[in-house]
């Protein structure tokens, strides 16, 4: 049978020799030859110069500086706006007041005609209870807006809250005892919004002798 020369590997060279075999480790060596050429191709760190430092410092303190600048004004912004909010709530008080003080003369006419009103005059009676419901709706809604009347009647005179109009001699009792309200006095919280207007007492010593004749 013929064969072919390319058909069988003898595992000689052309010239009749053995070929040499290469050993294992060859293409292990190789393989990390490249890599060690591979690692050789990345550069490696080197410390920033002087200038760089300088450069990276100046840096760090723009930055630190603009975060300071936007906390101070973050600060700023919310005092301006704490700020704001006092002076609304201020402006809505002092207006609250100052409806209340125009209101005050017209419950003055209000309770002035219910004392004087004579119930038993005809159709009067009608009248003076239609009169006395809209002054108690007039008093629930000062009552709802924290405005409360100044205490008087009893007491004695105290020039924070009082307006002493007229001075009535007594024998009895302590000067400045406020012998009669003659117009109230109206607290908004804990504002004087007007001082009761009243009449005191001045104590005199009784004359003996008068009352003996």
């Amino acid at each position: 049978m013929n064969m072919n020369e390319g058909d069988t590997d003898t595992g000689l060279e052309e010239n009749g020799e053995p070929a040499e075999e290469l050993p294992e480790e060859t293409g292990k060596e190789e393989a990390e030859a490249s890599s060690d050429v591979a690692e050789e191709g990345e550069s490696p760190w080197v410390p920033p110069t002087e200038e760089e430092h300088r450069a990276l410092l100046d840096i760090k303190e723009k930055t630190d500086s603009l975060l300071e600048e936007l906390l101070r004004s973050r600060a700023e912004f919310e005092n301006f706006k704490k700020v704001k909010a006092r002076e609304a709530a201020r402006d809505r008080t002092a207006a609250v007041r100052g409806f209340i003080g125009g209101l005050l003369p017209a419950i003055d006419n209000f309770e002035r005609a219910i004392a004087l009103a004579d119930p038993g005059e005809g159709g009067a009676g009608g009248l003076l209870e239609g009169v006395g419901l809209i002054h108690q709706m007039i008093l629930k809604l000062l009552d709802d807006h924290d405005v409360s009347v100044v205490e008087a009647e009893g007491l004695q005179f105290d020039p924070d809250f009082h307006e002493a109009v007229f001075e009535e001699e007594v024998t009895e009792g302590l000067t400045g005892d406020i012998l009669e309200v003659l117009e109230k006095g109206y607290l908004h919280g804990e504002v004087l919004i007007r001082p009761s207007r009243v009449k005191v007492a001045k104590l005199v010593e009784s004359d003996q002798g008068e009352t003996e004749s």
